[in-house]
């Protein structure tokens, strides 16, 4: 009798530690683990010095990954709080703050902008043949958004421009290529949307963005002027040569980025680039992307304002960059980021091709001249981004380590 009374005392509590070994066990762990396995055997064959990858779900369970130094080579390591140029991803930060006074009322959508930006409204078109000619289709905010307003890059339409003697340029942007509304081109649209943003509010649209954006979600560690404190936080740059297939080395700067550390204080702010951020602090702005506007505390946008960003507002007006022009060493090399299935939202890319690995179609994905990147994917409740700062843009070193990171990302989050 007292061995059975033993053997059933032995077996309760053999039961009990089990189950408390298993409510201990952090599923989260786990998966950090596992990606922390899967990205160190990705990098011996990546030539990347320094990466940061952040994922994170709807419920704000973040995952990560870094690799590196803040300077190549060197000791510092670099992390989560590392800052970064983020170049384009500032276009996402700068049409929320559009859409947020598209929901106050002072602005609107489809509104002919030539009363509040007539210094952009005046830009002529130029034709195949190089005549300028005088647009005859108003110039609204869902044209800026989304890409289809005429106003490329000048990398992107260096041919066109060429047919014209810029010293005698006398209007605020280079040519606009078509009309309002009737094709897609990736270019300063996004810029003017800042000044939209400035007039409308009478704010700089570096204050707007602390006052409405970064302070609401926290973000501490995001500027357009890296506070002289935090300027050691920024990570090296590097590039592959003339033509962007050569041996990755680090640089001081270039024409785009004159140095690592900035010298001069930046007074113009301008909406499609400049930012600096932290992979930590722009998470915050993913996840709160990823909840429809909701942080903790309130909503940055409404619900249904975030869902109507997400939809198509291009139509029928196809993205394939199929034959575009791009300059080799640097940018826009878009082939593998858009296809003729993607679309434009009103901040970001559609991405109608689901992954192997699970990401949804309809994920809104973009990314920074410096091969930095993000994606959301409402479908599966996740969002994820990746930092390097290296040229050309696009390039298959950090792609095809975010690839890496997302199988492991979905796999285990399955």
């Amino acid at each position: 009798m007292q061995n059975l009374y033993l053997l059933r005392s032995f077996i309760i509590i053999f039961i009990a530690v089990i189950v408390i070994e298993h409510a201990g066990a952090d599923p989260n762990k786990k998966v950090q683990e596992q990606i922390n396995k899967v990205m160190s055997e990705a990098m011996k064959s990546s030539d990347l010095p320094a990466v940061v990858a952040v994922g994170i779900d709807s419920k704000g369970n973040q995952f990560d990954f870094m690799h590196g130094g803040l300077s190549w080579g060197k000791e510092e390591k670099i992390t989560g709080d590392s800052i970064f140029r983020i170049h384009s991803m500032t276009k996402m930060i700068t049409s929320i703050a559009a859409m947020q006074l598209v929901e106050q009322g002072k602005a609107e959508l489809t509104k002919d902008l030539s009363s509040i930006l007539p210094e952009m409204s005046r830009i002529p078109i130029m034709t195949k043949d190089g005549e300028l000619v005088k647009a005859t289709k108003p110039i609204t905010l869902q044209h800026l958004l989304t890409h289809t307003a005429g106003f490329g890059y000048p990398n992107i339409t260096y041919k066109q421009n060429s047919k014209f003697d810029q010293k005698k340029w006398e209007y605020a942007d280079y040519p606009r290529q078509f009309e309002s509304g009737t094709k897609f081109l990736y270019g300063t649209n996004t810029d003017w949307v800042g000044k939209l943003v400035e007039k409308i509010s009478g704010i700089t649209l570096e204050a707007y963005f602390k006052k409405h954006i970064f302070a609401p979600l926290g973000m501490n560690s995001t500027y357009y002027n890296v506070p002289e404190k935090d300027k050691k936080r920024i990570t090296s740059m590097g590039n592959r040569g003339k033509d962007g297939k050569g041996k990755l080395r680090e640089i001081e700067g270039d024409s785009i980025s004159p140095s690592r550390y900035p010298d001069k204080e930046v007074t113009e702010f301008i909406g499609g680039t400049g930012l600096f951020s932290s992979p930590n602090d722009y998470t915050k702005i993913l996840l709160c992307m990823l909840n429809h506007g909701a942080y903790e505390g309130g909503q940055i946008l409404k619900k249904s304002t975030v869902m109507q960003m997400l939809k198509n507002h291009v139509g029928d007006i196809s993205l394939d960059p199929t034959g575009a022009h791009y300059d080799p060493a640097r940018c826009c090399n878009f082939e593998g980021l858009m296809n003729g299935q993607s679309k434009w939202g009103l901040a970001f890319m559609i991405d109608n091709t689901p992954k192997a690995y699970g990401r949804k179609a309809g994920t809104v994905v973009w990314g920074g001249y410096r091969n930095t990147y993000f994606y959301i994917d409402h479908k599966s409740g996740i969002a994820a981004s990746i930092y390097s700062q290296h040229l050309p843009f696009n390039h298959e070193a950090t792609v095809s380590l975010f690839e890496k990171f997302s199988e492991a990302l979905y796999k285990v989050g399955s």
